[in-house]
């Protein structure tokens, strides 16, 4: 049962892109000649504002100045990143920390070479009006959960962490709608990701009240860029512009005013609304990119040694892999220097 679920878990929801903007922001990097390399990079949901970031390094020829030719596709609800990648059928995905381990535990030869989002974004919420605040309030309450699912996976180990007594909660099974919280069938929703189900609520009109297991020491990774063992080994340079490209993309996007970036969201997504994009758009920006330039991308050993904690702990990592062969920051170290050096280099 834990095996068919782990393998079920590989199954990616979470978020995604493909939009459009131009101008002149080229990256820090050599130059590159003669054809374009082609790369096909898969994303992990329907496009929204969470990843405006890559379409902004590839509309604002970010990616051209690396002479790639990235071909960005959405996942969706049965769209896996990692089986695509895996099979061949694209060369680079995003998936979680979490989603590289259980995919390692099955022998799936994948690779992360990048940190996309600095923290998971799994969180609880509840209304306002409820006055539930901290985990130790949900004691006595209905609490929404996905059991075997990542945020099912990081709410036991909120619970495990603060010592709370799972028994004196009465944990109702839910889905990822959001009706049970809106009428009163549930007290607080363990089943989000801050940039997506409290924004909603709150755009709705009411207003939530968000724990962060984060602020209580429990800290899965986010997003990571991964690719194959064999694309890493064949596709090493273009693998590396990619990564600068994004690099970049990501401290463009901050620096664009907000309205821009999520208009080119819309200008690809027209039934998504302006309100709640924005705000998912800010969240995003301030809670789950990187805002240090010199460790964009890196990935934190620690990071990985506390998702595999967690998931073994509480889901269904049974196993732990060797870390080592999970991830590489091989190419993101080799990026930063560069970057460093030219600017030392221009002062």
């Amino acid at each position: 049962m834990r095996a068919t679920r782990a393998k079920a878990r590989l199954v990616c929801v979470t978020l995604c892109i493909g939009l459009t903007l131009s101008c002149n922001h080229g990256p820090v990097g050599p130059k590159t000649t003669g054809e374009p390399a082609q790369l096909s990079f898969r994303l992990k949901w329907f496009i929204y504002s969470s990843f405006a970031h890559h379409l902004v390094a590839q509309e604002k020829g970010l990616y051209r100045s690396e002479n790639l030719k990235v071909d960005i596709k959405p996942g969706g609800a049965n769209v896996d990143p990692i089986k695509t990648v895996a099979v061949g059928e694209d060369d680079v995905g995003l998936a979680s920390y979490a989603q590289i381990l259980l995919a390692r535990q099955e022998g799936v030869p994948v690779v992360a070479i990048a940190e996309e989002y600095v923290k998971s974004g799994v969180v609880e919420f509840s209304l306002k009006k409820s006055g539930i605040a901290r985990p130790q309030d949900f004691i006595g309450k209905r609490v929404g959960i996905i059991p075997g699912s990542d945020t099912g996976t990081v709410y036991g180990a909120l619970m495990a962490k603060l010592g709370i007594d799972r028994s004196k909660i009465t944990e109702v099974t839910i889905g990822f709608d959001l009706t049970p919280l809106l009428t009163g069938a549930i007290d607080v929703s363990s089943v989000g990701y801050i940039s997506n189900q409290p924004v909603v609520v709150e755009t709705q009109g009411y207003p939530v009240n968000i724990v962060d297991p984060h602020d209580y020491g429990v800290r899965p990774g986010g997003n990571v860029v991964f690719t194959t063992e064999e694309n890493l080994r064949l596709k090493r340079d273009p693998l590396k512009r990619f990564l600068r490209a994004m690099i970049e993309g990501i401290e463009l996007s901050r620096q664009l005013p907000d309205v821009e970036v999520v208009d080119l969201v819309l200008k690809y997504n027209p039934s998504l609304k302006r309100d709640s994009e924005m705000r998912v758009w800010e969240v995003t920006k301030d809670y789950l990119l990187s805002k240090d330039p010199g460790s964009t991308g890196v990935m934190p050993d620690d990071t990985w040694t506390q998702t595999a904690d967690i998931f073994n702990r509480f889901g269904d990592l049974r196993q732990v892999p060797a870390l080592k062969s999970c991830y590489t920051n091989e190419l993101v170290n080799e990026i930063l220097a560069e970057r460093q050096n030219a600017k030392g280099a221009a002062s």
